[in-house]
């Protein structure tokens, strides 16, 4: 059975991953957001609670959108 310390690291680390994919789709929520910018933060953001996305990853994303 996992202590006490264990568990509210686990808690830590999920809450992290939810504030991380919120971030994504709060900043992708503008009034000039096409919808393809849309379909990418969710995506992005499904990444990230999936587990499936590195914060290098999400650095990344951000270039490729500043080039566009």
């Amino acid at each position: 059975m996992p202590s006490n310390k264990e568990l509210q690291d686990q808690l830590d680390d999920q809450a992290e991953t939810i504030s991380q994919a919120c971030e994504i789709l709060e900043d992708a929520y503008t009034p000039e957001a096409t919808r393809a910018d849309l379909v990418a933060a969710v995506s992005q953001a499904i990444d990230v609670l999936s587990g499936e996305e590195g914060e290098g990853d999400a650095e990344d994303q951000d270039e490729d959108d500043e080039g566009e």
